[in-house]
């Protein structure tokens, strides 16, 4: 009998003792900004954060046809990051270089991460499409597209309230309310671990909400 109330009290105490370590570890150590417009409902109430898009056409091999609609869900893809490819940067394949440098190189640090590059798609067939084509061999970089009519329309949802120096060379970090998170210029390696590292802290705060929502003892009514 002794021993099944110490049983108890170690169920009854486990969440709240669980609660305590991640709040003091290093998952909380730093947050991260959320970008973009920002409204405060009212005084002292939650701030709503600008959100973004999921879906994007996925690009055709045969000329001159967009592809079917997809959504980067929140079930496959609860971070991702995104990048927006100008046709003005087709030839300009050192704006990815940091992406590449771990693609080929590292490829374990990355092969965890959804990468979404966004193409205009100019009528026949996006000028940027030969240049990312190949990046498709890696499973976890998905290719899409949009007309280019639009394109700019698109990547302005996605660029609202950002810094003066973020352009087209930049990722951005997408957490899985599909806010802003981050932006990093995909031409430094530097700027690729950074994003690396700061996808993984929100994994670890994501998980960490799960656990803490899974263990919590709800009362009967």
């Amino acid at each position: 009998m002794k021993n099944k109330k110490w049983l108890l009290l170690i169920i009854i105490a486990f969440p709240s003792f669980f609660w305590l370590i991640l709040e003091t570890s290093t998952i909380n150590s730093s947050k991260l900004p959320f970008y973009g417009p920002k409204k405060v409902l009212s005084l002292g109430s939650d701030t709503i954060y600008h959100t973004v898009p999921d879906s994007f056409y996925l690009q055709k091999e045969d000329i001159g046809a967009l592809g079917n609609l997809n959504s980067l869900n929140t079930t496959d893809f609860p971070l991702y990051a995104i990048i927006f490819i100008s046709n003005k940067y087709r030839a300009d394949s050192y704006r990815l270089t940091g992406l590449w440098e771990y693609l080929n190189y590292k490829k374990e640090k990355v092969v965890h991460i959804p990468f979404a590059l966004v193409t205009e798609h100019d009528g026949l067939r996006s000028q940027a499409y030969s240049e990312l084509k190949k990046l498709n061999v890696h499973s976890n970089v998905h290719f899409y597209n949009w007309k280019k009519n639009g394109f700019d329309s698109l990547a302005k949802i996605y660029f609202a309230g950002k810094p003066y120096y973020i352009d087209y060379s930049f990722f951005l970090l997408i957490d899985q309310n599909r806010h802003i998170r981050g932006y990093y210029d995909g031409r430094y390696v530097s700027e690729i671990k950074r994003l690396i590292g700061e996808y993984q802290h929100l994994r670890l705060k994501e998980e960490k909400q799960k656990l803490i929502e899974s263990n919590e003892i709800k009362s009967d009514s």
